[in-house]
């Protein structure tokens, strides 16, 4: 039997989505200074606690968050090269041509002993992103080892294992540090942090704020998609308390399923925006744009996830947006448009998708004046009403202390 449950509540307060709740001296602990990154460290750990003798491996610096299959194409020179690696059906053909979702990351194995446990104990393994184990993912299981999804990319993590009667002390590791933060949710496809990629600075996006994905239910009759257990690691591992669903705009006004509340239920706070995709996203969108932009400046909308139906136009739209603005640089937006290539998306998107003239996201920005991609973006969003002041918080969330 495996079980996973955290200790303590998520706020806004520190980095907008670490876990301040959890201890009052969370929200005091030192940052590094901005553009700079913190150490990679790993340590294991061999220690006696009580009658338990307890051996956690060091796990190391770069610990895998993405596939081989990722890892390539995230590596590779050109990123209009993720015809090589995905085409957004990926059919199997020793599988009798079964489609795959390619997205999903690999999880953190984690395995210890515990010479001296008796036969049946139970293990509590603690992840934090602390160093004295406060605002712990807790998971319990029976087994000597674990499996764990989702973390985040280019940070360090402390782990410990427990028994009823004792807990070892912390060993560290720290995952490798390419974006993107690709997640696994069951029931939803292309699923990934918005945070995790780095500015021109050398800043790395805060993570755990904003998740990009496809819909959590069919299109036009909103049958739910995402499973149960989906549901849990929206909730309770990623915090979502707000959605942004983009589908059903004028030229398919019932795509959304006419929902009036999100699947995930009613702690989160359901925006339909729906956006027109047949054509050039930004202009057809100005309002729409606006509006999704009003709901990022406000920092009580965090952890969010947006969506349109399979993730990719309009959602991408509003992800190269954001992320422009913050700094990211234009070969890594690419890079996470195409990403997408890898989710069961049915059909290829290409780099035209950003750049066609007359259409493309990536075309319409780089037409406004500024020295920057981010300028431009700026200066972008300033034309259709989206104010400085909400430009200005949506950076500070993003990429401030």
């Amino acid at each position: 039997m495996k079980k996973m449950r955290f200790i303590g509540a998520l706020s806004l307060a520190l980095c907008l989505a670490m876990f301040a709740a959890c201890a009052p001296d969370v929200q005091d602990r030192e940052e590094p200074p901005a553009g700079e990154e913190p150490l990679a460290v790993s340590s294991g750990y061999t220690g006696t606690v009580g009658s338990i003798a307890f051996t956690l491996p060091d796990l190391g610096t770069s610990v895998a968050i993405h596939t081989d299959l990722q890892r390539s194409y995230l590596k590779s020179k050109g990123p209009a090269a993720i015809e090589k690696y995905a085409d957004g059906i990926n059919a199997d053909p020793e599988a009798g041509l079964a489609f795959r979702e390619l997205s999903h990351p690999v999880p953190v194995e984690f395995s210890w002993t515990a010479e001296g446990a008796p036969e049946g104990t139970r293990y509590m393994l603690s992840v934090s992103e602390f160093a004295d184990m406060v605002c712990s993912w807790e998971f319990e299981t029976e087994e000597t080892s674990y499996s764990v999804y989702n973390l985040k990319v280019g940070t360090t993590y402390y782990w410990t294992v427990g028994t009823g009667e004792a807990v070892s002390g912390a060993a560290s590791f720290t995952t490798e540090g390419q974006g993107p933060r690709n997640l696994f949710v069951d029931g939803v496809a292309n699923v990934r942090d918005m945070g995790g990629w780095k500015t021109a600075g050398g800043t790395r996006i805060k993570q755990g704020l904003i998740y990009r994905c496809g819909r959590l239910n069919t299109d036009y009759w909103g049958e739910t998609t995402i499973t149960e257990a989906g549901k849990d690691t929206m909730l309770n591992f990623l915090g979502v308390k707000t959605e942004l669903d983009l589908r059903g705009g004028e030229n398919d006004p019932s795509e959304y399923g006419n929902l009036d509340r999100s699947m995930l239920g009613e702690s989160v706070t359901y925006h339909h925006i729906g956006m027109n995709w047949d054509g050039n996203i930004f202009d057809l969108n100005h309002s729409r744009i606006r509006e999704v932009f009003t709901i990022l400046a406000d920092e009580a909308s965090y952890p969010l996830i947006f969506h349109c139906s399979i993730g990719t136009d309009r959602t991408g739209a509003i992800a190269y947006l954001l992320n422009a603005l913050l700094g990211v640089s234009d070969d890594d937006l690419i890079r996470d448009y195409l990403f997408s290539n890898f989710a069961y998306i049915k059909g290829a998107r290409e780099l035209s998708g950003l750049t066609k003239a007359g259409q493309g996201i990536a075309w319409t920005v780089k037409k406004f004046e500024g020295e920057t991609l981010a300028d431009k973006t700026r200066a972008a969003l300033n034309s259709i009403g989206v104010t400085d002041a909400q430009l200005d918080q949506i950076v500070d969330i993003f990429t401030g202390k």
